[in-house]
């Protein structure tokens, strides 16, 4: 009877993306993996391990950082953090320079206008200029509401609104040379007040605070030439609430008169959720109470804030029913004003999260309920909408607390950051079109643990961006970007356990059993001066993974010797680690390669293994 002849198969694991968490583990793409955490793609695409972080700078384990902050001034940088409830300059020496203890213990947010940074803190604003914080409403601008008022009774042109930080008012008034008592616009005014007549400072006057009333000795003289007014009076009448108006707003964008950053934009006042306010020009200290816009119903608070070119996006949450994205453009009215448009531009898919915003290139970003979110421009109808950018990894995602998340754009990504686990979409890798009959893409992903960021900041010296981020037990970290060895590949010290997975495969077929050969099988690992992996392999009968093989793959290097792992080797082409190991009659096989290791580098250029088929399975 002659000899049935076996087919040898071949299955080669090559051109890697992401992950891909949103379907079965056995139905992923060949390229990409349903669990890889701590893994980024290399310059060239492939799956390497992440750098690591390091702390900068420790603190008390009951002093949560709630804001970092980069901020350049004169050509220096300045690093700011709000730590519990302090304010303080700090940099990676450990030199820490205390500006306030007054902050609620809450996350802030910060804008960089008018050569200032303005911090919001939900309690209050403050102004940073390099050298101190001070709270806006000291130092808030005192406008010029009324002109041309009449001393007897008051009236006039308004002219500059009311500023919500300030119970300062200017009245001007036109001096008839008769009138001796002028009359205020309020009653019962605070025990503050200063006259100025024709330039000067003058004290010699009665004021009547219940009133409102300013008696003069002797009667101002009227102008000598021209009509404008030469008495102005500046008192003090608190106005309730109207200071907590922008002292309790969460977020602020800046932007102007097409899309210049002149203008603070704030929002996030729990107690108007749909208003926001806007600044003077290039003044964060005066914020007129005429300069206000009511974005959609109260029921649903705004968010964030994207720009878009010369327009801004206004997100808000989304309740079902009303709009989520609004969009708002500028003009000059005919006095040279900027003037405000505002108009819904759909519904559904709001965000969640006041610090989860960011862009890949030009794209804008949010995170929502059901995942990461762009706002883009539908090219038949010209409407802004938005579209899901994270679908491979929204199961996993969706199902975190996505209201404390925290986002940020780094190296041509946008990472969230969450519980101490982060979800990144890569926009370095070549984007993805799910269906050609959809002009919507997917990022790449990957996704990371052990990264315990409660706030993350993104500084950028010489071209280069590095990644900070505040835990929240005090610690101010950084991502090891910056360092070149291998001691970059740590945690804080402790080892980062990266993982590449591929499918569950059957190979094509389901009901066919295979047999894994025991020469022919390998995994192709990036050189590093030291690294090592151990091969897990998983098939339909097992329980979990069971170890196949492991290896290092150290490379000779006079600036980096272990003994215990000592080699000649000075070879830097990628090498295998073959597995020598024979599986019997499976139906899908999956390889797991694992690097738990500290200050070792890691990465997976391919998988090869060879096969037999046999029978047909029998269940």
């Amino acid at each position: 009877m002659a000899r049935r002849s076996v087919s040898i198969r071949t299955k080669n694991y090559s051109r890697f993306k992401g992950v891909d968490f949103s379907t079965d583990p056995s139905l992923v793409d060949d390229s990409r993996s349903p669990w890889a955490p701590n893994i980024i793609a290399d310059m060239g695409g492939m799956p390497e391990k992440r750098p690591g972080w390091r702390v900068i700078l420790n603190g008390n384990s009951d002093e949560r950082i709630n804001g970092l902050y980069s901020v350049e001034f004169k050509g220096k940088k300045h690093l700011i953090c709000h730590r519990c409830n302090m304010l303080f300059e700090w940099d990676e020496s450990g030199y820490i320079d205390e500006l306030r203890y007054d902050l609620p213990d809450e996350r802030s947010s910060a804008v960089y206008m008018g050569g200032y940074l303005w911090i919001f803190t939900g309690e209050k604003l403050f102004r940073y200029d390099g050298e101190s914080a001070v709270a806006a409403e000291d130092i808030a601008y005192i406008p010029l509401t009324v002109i041309s008022a009449s001393p007897s009774d008051g009236g006039g042109v308004a002219y500059e609104g009311i500023n919500y930080l300030s119970s300062k008012q200017r009245i001007g008034y036109l001096a008839d040379g008769k009138a001796k008592t002028y009359k205020l616009p309020y009653e019962d005014i605070e025990i503050e007040i200063s006259v100025r007549v024709n330039g000067k400072d003058v004290t010699d006057c009665t004021v009547d605070y219940s009133k409102g009333t300013v008696t003069f000795a002797e009667a101002p003289s009227a102008p000598l030439v021209g009509a404008e007014d030469n008495v102005f009076i500046t008192f003090s009448k608190k106005l309730e609430g109207y200071s907590d108006r922008i002292n309790k707003c969460r977020v602020a964008t800046v932007w102007g008169v097409g899309g210049a950053s002149d203008r603070i934009i704030a929002s996030g006042n729990p107690d108007y959720p749909n208003y926001d306010f806007t600044c003077a020009f290039n003044d964060g200290t005066y914020w007129s109470d005429t300069d206000y816009q009511v974005i959609g119903t109260a029921q649903t608070s705004i968010v964030g804030y994207r720009r878009i070119g010369e327009y801004l996006a206004i997100i808000k949450e989304d309740n079902g029913q009303d709009s989520t994205v609004f969009i708002r453009s500028s003009g000059l009215s005919e006095d040279g004003s900027a003037v405000w448009s505002t108009k819904p531009c759909l519904s559904g898919a709001g965000a969640v999260s006041r610090f989860g915003f960011g862009n890949i290139d030009d794209e804008q970003l949010f995170i929502t309920g059901s995942g990461i979110y762009a706002l883009t421009t539908n090219s038949l109808t010209s409407e802004r909408i938005v579209q899901n950018r994270s679908a491979r990894i929204d199961p996993k995602l969706i199902k975190e607390n996505l209201s404390d998340a925290v986002s940020i754009s780094f190296d041509g990504a946008y990472m969230v950051f969450v519980d101490g686990r982060v979800y990144g979409l890569d926009g370095k890798q070549q984007r993805s079109y799910p269906s050609r009959a959809d002009t919507s893409f997917l990022y790449e992903c990957f996704y990371w643990d052990n990264i315990p960021a409660r706030v993350v900041m993104k500084l950028v010296e010489n071209g280069k961006e590095y990644l900070y981020f505040g835990t929240k037990d005090g610690r101010i970290c950084k991502l090891n970007t910056d360092i070149d060895g291998l001691t970059k590949f740590n945690d804080g010290g402790d080892p980062i356990r990266a993982v590449w997975s591929t499918k569950a495969d059957d190979d094509g077929d389901p009901m066919i059993l295979k047999t894994l050969l025991k020469k022919g099988n390998a995994v192709t690992i990036k050189p590093y001066t030291r690294s090592s992996a151990t091969i897990y392999l998983r098939t339909d009968k097992d329980a979990v993974e069971w170890e196949a093989a492991s290896g290092t793959m150290d490379i000779f290097n006079w600036e980096d010797i272990d003994f215990a792992r000592f080699t000649f080797n000075s070879n830097d082409a990628p090498s295998e680690i073959p597995l020598n190991r024979k599986v019997k009659n499976y139906k899908r096989l999956q390889f797991v390669i694992v690097n738990d290791t500290a200050n070792e580098g890691f990465g997976v250029y391919g998988i090869v293994k060879h096969f037999v088929t046999g029978n047909f399975a029998k269940k």
